[in-house]
């Protein structure tokens, strides 16, 4: 009896959940990991299956398997729901590490989900995203989208854009003209675990002030630049009089003779000569 229940106490018995169960509840459970976990998306999935993405912002974490060997990430505002309430919850332009040596930006953006970036009244519309890697190097990497309409990578590191993107060496700070998007460190030739940080703001502006000789004043939304005439002379068209309407400060010129108002609608002409 006694090698019996030593046999017994040492057998490991398996169960088949899904068939050997009914109306499983784990709501009392210590804990549970539904998901399996990690810092890269495995290469192989099947339709629906789900992962959870260790290292990517809060609330871009859920992926699903829509395709074979094709992960989706999972919306987590719900279609009745309020929305994301973070910038970094939101997909566009969103930066995670597929491997060690691999960045992926802008996985989500696609012709039916497209990534828009605007400069002025211009928009940039991208249907796909790209992918960096690198080989060597320490330092921090500075994925922005240029003024020019380019996903960028800015490095000082030995890295390359495979797909989607530009890499430009010499970077080492978010140029002035750029909309940030990520930036992600790197040790040794390999991207840091954990290493992204979301730099992407959905709430910003942007502070205009006039110099000498301008004024700027906000209308509809637009900043208003516009000489300014009490410092700055402006000209006008040739007067066909002395008594042409006119503000102090204003001048013209022709092919014989310059022009100043020297009061209001009071004129003063010298001629012009070589030398």
């Amino acid at each position: 009896m006694v090698g019996a229940a030593a046999a017994l106490h040492g057998q490991i018995t398996q169960l088949d959940l899904h068939f050997q169960s009914r109306d499983v509840d784990f709501s009392t459970a210590n804990s549970t990991a539904p998901f399996k976990s990690g810092t890269s998306l495995p290469s192989i999935c099947s339709v629906g299956q789900m992962f959870f993405m260790l290292n990517a912002p809060a609330g871009s974490n859920l992926y699903g398997c829509t395709s074979l060997n094709g992960w989706t990430l999972e919306s987590t505002s719900g279609g009745g729901g309020s929305g994301a309430s973070m910038a970094s919850q939101l997909g566009d332009f969103a930066v995670l590490s597929s491997s060690g040596t691999v960045l992926t930006m802008g996985a989500n953006c696609s012709a039916s989900t497209p990534c828009n970036v605007r400069f002025g009244a211009l928009v940039y519309s991208f249907t796909s995203g790209g992918s960096v890697s690198i080989s060597a190097g320490t330092g921090l990497a500075y994925i922005y989208m240029s003024s020019a309409g380019a996903l960028t990578v800015g490095h000082n590191l030995t890295a390359n854009c495979t797909a989607g993107c530009v890499a430009q060496s010499g970077i080492t700070a978010f140029p002035v003209d750029a909309i940030p998007l990520f930036t992600w460190s790197a040790t040794s030739g390999i991207w840091n675990s954990g290493g992204g940080v979301d730099q992407r703001a959905l709430l910003s502006s942007k502070s205009v002030l006039a110099s000498t000789g301008l004024t700027s004043a906000e209308s509809s939304g637009k900043t208003v630049l516009t000489v300014d005439s009490t410092i700055v002379s402006l000209r006008t068209s040739v007067p066909p009089t002395s008594s042409t309407a006119c503000a102090t400060g204003s001048w013209a010129t022709d092919s014989s003779y310059y022009y100043l108002c020297v009061s209001l609608n009071s004129w003063r002409r010298a001629a012009l000569a070589t030398w």
